[in-house]
């Protein structure tokens, strides 16, 4: 009598959520904390029309620099103007400002990048050349020429902030893609007849895309401190409307006269919310060198 051959089962094991991958990468603590910092800033951002607070723009002569207190839990600046609800509403400012700005760059460099590094030769090589040059641009000084010419408005900081995102996302996408045109899947879809542009769009693009969102917080942080610097040289976002920038330079003058609440308290906003964008890319960019 014989008995048919079972093969013995195999375990499988899923594979741990994006989340769990997280937190063993960098730990529980480091993960909750910085996170957590994150969504309170993007949360108090997004309520800042709807909480109950005093209305930012609106100013009030008989409480001119008043110190902090149980009524104005950051003071007044020179316009009697509540420091903590503009600073709240600054969040929505900077954050809307630098996340457009960067998505805008992110749009438009990793296409950029993609094309470069999948063809190569003389179109890799302006494409390079070109992008090179744009990064050789002093921030500060090509945002002055470019407002002094186009005008001072939003629109303007944005597409200044913009301008400088794209090198950065064509040179990381086209490193990342060079070593991806001979991988079995895009000589597969190659070889099925897809056209060029169908293959950089449809396949390596979305293999590329790991370190973008990695360098997302990054270029978020100097996006908020580029938009803080335009606004504090008097080229960003223009006064009243809550800016960290502006606030902190309106603050500047006062801190030799003891008034230092004008400024410490937006600076400090300017100075926790660029460190959490760090710390959270930092978190990203550890998963991914690791590859868990």
């Amino acid at each position: 009598m014989t008995t048919a051959a079972t093969s013995p089962k195999t375990a499988t094991f899923a594979r741990p959520s994006f989340l769990r991958r997280l937190v063993d990468a960098n730990g529980f603590w480091r993960v909750t904390i910085n996170f957590g910092i994150l969504l309170v800033f993007i949360g108090l951002g997004i309520l800042a029309p709807v909480l109950p607070l005093q209305n930012p723009v609106k100013p009030s002569p008989m409480n001119t620099l008043q110190p902090p207190s149980a009524e104005t839990w950051f003071g007044t600046d020179r316009d009697g103007m509540d420091i903590f609800s503009r600073t709240i509403h600054a969040i929505r400012t900077d954050f809307t400002l630098a996340i457009s700005s960067v998505l805008i760059g992110i749009a438009l460099g990793v296409p950029l990048g993609a094309i470069s590094g999948y063809y190569g030769g003389l179109l890799d090589n302006v494409i390079t050349r070109i992008t090179e040059v744009f990064q050789g641009f002093p921030q500060i000084l090509f945002g002055m020429a470019f407002i002094a010419a186009a005008g001072n408005t939003l629109t303007n900081v944005v597409l200044i902030v913009a301008f400088y995102n794209i090198p950065v996302y064509s040179k990381m996408v086209r490193s990342v893609v060079v070593p991806l045109r001979d991988v079995e899947f895009v000589q597969a879809a190659r070889v099925a007849g897809n056209p060029s542009l169908a293959i950089v769009f449809r396949h390596i693009i979305p293999n590329a895309l790991v370190p973008v969102f990695a360098q997302l917080p990054l270029s978020c942080a100097y996006a908020v401190q580029m938009i803080a610097g335009l606004s504090f040289i008097g080229l960003g976002v223009e006064i009243p409307k809550p800016e960290w920038g502006s606030m902190i330079q309106v603050g500047a003058n006062y801190i030799v006269f003891g008034k230092w609440w004008l400024s410490i308290f937006p600076g400090l906003a300017l100075f926790c919310s660029v460190w959490v964008l760090n710390n959270i890319s930092d978190i990203l960019k550890s998963l991914w060198s690791r590859r868990v």
